[in-house]
């Protein structure tokens, strides 16, 4: 019984709806960037900032971008009164409210000297206790921090459970928002681009970080006939290394047929790939490895999303699932222009230059994140499977 994408929201670095970023798909922006700042030193760092809410009253912007994502989604569902209540929620995030906790410490050391970081709200939990609060929700809930896989893990354990009868509605929920301890983080490890994010390109220097929340509700019945759904999804992880997947690609290789297995297609079924694509070495060099052992020489037409938002991290799940099926039912596979041509591809894998047309078939989304978690989804329905 597949379980159906029945409302969907999202607002990231190309703008506050999905109509608006898929518009803006084809044209990439240009790198923005956010000040880290330590004791008397300000640090510049390339990010990705959703436009339109400045860097301002922390404390509440978090909340304020939750409000207006989950509310739009729910409110194109059009669950009962009753069936919104009873919906299970599913938060995938990689730093949930770790910016709130972030500007309460620093209001707090203005006011006393004692005041201690992160002390208060040191748990996952808050944020999804907060939505249960703010929109009443009463089913059971379930927060999902497996770096850049935690908000498709979270969509593949929502379908499963409405699957087996155990929930008839789910909210899958994915939020990265800045924060001094991720941004210091990757700094810190010298991993951020000062330039455009490349993957799969010859000249790749680094990913930039991005902001992003999305909301997605499911349903068992579709609200109308282009309703995308989960049509297979898995996930493991690999034990290669404490921090990377094994570059010789056997893990993304395992992923990817299993997701095809569960969804019950062949390779010959998928149109169209949207890679993980972090534009860091080995992170390429595994998903390329892993993507020719199942597709050999017949690799579909495939996309990146990251240099148009940047690495929403634990939310990307999410994010880049919503923008790439808005782009699949405009009838298109979205386009990076000048980034992993066919000439700088140095490994074996172009992505697409423009936009190009959609041919039938479902759609595979790849993810594989820091630690060796690797997850990969089909979608079908739509203008995919036309």
């Amino acid at each position: 019984m597949p379980v159906y994408f029945t409302g969907a929201a999202s607002h990231t670095a190309l703008g506050d709806n999905l109509e608006a970023a898929v518009r803006a798909l084809g044209k990439l922006p240009e790198p923005g960037q956010a000040t880290l700042s330590f004791a008397d030193q300000r640090q510049p760092v390339p990010y990705l900032l959703l436009p339109d809410v400045p860097l301002e009253n922390i404390e509440q912007r978090l909340y304020s971008v939750l409000e207006a994502v989950i509310g739009e989604a729910l409110e194109k569902a059009g669950l009962t009164t009753d069936q919104r209540r009873n919906l299970g929620l599913f938060l995938g995030t990689s730093s949930a409210d770790v910016s709130v906790s972030e500007a309460r410490f620093r209001r707090e050391l203005l006011e006393s000297e004692d005041a201690t970081a992160l002390i208060g709200s040191n748990s996952i939990a808050n944020l999804a206790r907060w939505l249960r609060q703010h929109f009443d929700l009463r089913g059971p809930d379930y927060s999902f921090n497996t770096a850049c896989t935690a908000s498709a893990n979270a969509l593949i354990s929502a379908t499963d459970m409405i699957e087996a009868g155990h929930l008839e509605h789910a909210l899958v929920v994915s939020v990265e928002l800045f924060n001094v301890v991720t941004a210091a983080g990757f700094h810190g490890l010298g991993l951020l681009s000062p330039q455009l994010m490349r993957p799969f390109d010859r000249d790749r220097s680094g990913l930039t970080l991005g902001e992003g929340c999305s909301a997605l509700v499911l349903s068992p019945q579709p609200r109308s006939a282009a309703d995308f759904h989960l049509a297979g999804g898995a996930s493991m992880c690999d034990t290669h290394s404490m921090s990377a997947t094994n570059p010789d690609g056997a893990t993304v290789e395992t992923v990817i047929r299993q997701a095809l297995a569960r969804a019950e297609l062949t390779t010959a079924d998928i149109s169209a790939i949207k890679v993980h694509g972090t534009a860091s070495l080995h992170n390429d060099e595994a998903e390329v490895a892993g993507m020719s052992r199942v597709f050999g020489d017949n690799v579909p037409p495939s996309c990146a999303l990251k240099p148009y938002i940047g690495h929403t991290l634990g939310a990307c799940g999410l994010n880049e699932l919503l923008i790439f099926c808005g782009a699949a039912a405009a009838g298109f596979v979205p386009g990076t222009p000048g980034i992993a041509s066919a000439e700088r591809a140095d490994l074996g894998i172009p992505l697409t230059q423009s936009n190009q047309t959609l041919a039938p078939g479902h759609l595979l989304l790849n993810y594989f994140g820091f630690g060796g978690n690797n997850t990969s989804l089909v979608v079908s329905g739509g203008e995919a499977a036309a």
